[in-house]
């Protein structure tokens, strides 16, 4: 497929597959073929910028009426500093414009994101070019990875015993306990969670992955904190906020590593974390920073 050909040569550090290209493009529910706008040269894809506005609503959030997004964009390296990419992205502002939308985000989109902004690194020309129209930098993100295959599980049993004198357990779900784990994720954790653990539980169902791949602190029949990981994708992770501050997090963390090296899995990673959670509580466990991210915004006054 020549898109993703294009997509993979210009988003080197970001490739994507057919498989993953239809399931978290043409089947997202927002997408609109005419938004995902191309640029050809005698006939060849030298550029792509995917447009995405919210036609669904999505759980905790709604419409976002007045927020667009753009989650990937680039030009063919031979191509680059002819105007492409510059006229890429003012018709993708125009559509934003006309859609009547205030404001423009690269690139923090649920569902379906790719990055959670733009690579400091391996893509700064395009800060510079997103600059030229006048997006600003709202927020930074990091990815984090960590071989867990050397990881000391040895302390697991202390902050297992530290949270039992709370009260608290620390364990895999079980399948009859889905209802329980939705309502504290709707009730307690961020926006995008509960599609997240909606999704692995289907796959669950169908025999596709196992339930110990989520894990919950309970309390009195009560879960105070959950985390959950797919393949080495790990997280998230999360305590509810009158629960923190007992060793929760490090338990949940531990014991969901621990299941996974159990798996034969020798890494771990996260795609969206920040540098503070990084320094002050992932590192711990031999989480380090492997990419930053810029997330741009742009503004209509």
């Amino acid at each position: 497929m020549r898109l993703i050909s294009l997509w993979n040569e210009a988003m080197p550090y970001d490739s994507i597959d057919e498989r993953t290209f239809r399931r978290k493009v043409l089947l997202d529910p927002n997408f609109d073929p005419s938004w995902l706008l191309v640029a050809e040269v005698d006939d060849e894809l030298v550029g792509f910028c995917l447009c995405l506005v919210r036609r669904v609503p999505m759980e905790k959030v709604g419409l976002e009426k007045e927020r667009g997004w753009i989650t990937a964009f680039g030009v063919l390296s031979g191509y680059r500093r002819r105007g492409i990419g510059k006229a890429l992205i003012e018709h993708a502002l125009s559509l934003f414009e006309g859609a009547g939308k205030r404001e423009v985000l690269v690139s923090p989109y649920t569902p379906n994101y790719f990055i959670p902004g733009v690579d400091e690194e391996h893509y700064s020309n395009a800060i510079s070019l997103l600059s030229s129209f006048g997006f600003e930098a709202v927020s930074s993100a990091v990815s984090a990875e960590a071989n867990i295959s050397t990881l000391d599980f040895g302390h697991l049993i202390g902050y297992e015993e530290k949270v039992s004198k709370f009260g608290v357990c620390v364990r895999a779900i079980h399948p009859h306990e889905i209802p329980k784990l939705m309502q504290f994720l709707r009730e307690h954790m961020p926006g995008d969670w509960v599609r997240h653990a909606r999704e692995l539980l289907i796959k669950a169902t169908y025999g596709l992955c196992d339930y110990d791949q989520f894990v919950i602190a309970e309390r009195d029949n009560e879960v105070l904190g959950y985390c959950q990981f797919d393949g080495e994708h790990f997280g998230p992770i999360g305590v509810r906020e009158d629960a923190q501050g007992m060793g929760i997090g490090s338990a949940l963390m531990l014991r969901c590593l621990q299941i996974m090296r159990s798996k034969g899995l020798h890494n771990a990673w996260m795609l969206w974390t920040s540098q503070e959670l990084v320094e002050r509580f992932y590192s711990r466990f031999g989480f380090r920073v492997a990419r930053r991210f810029c997330i741009l915004a742009w503004r209509r006054n």
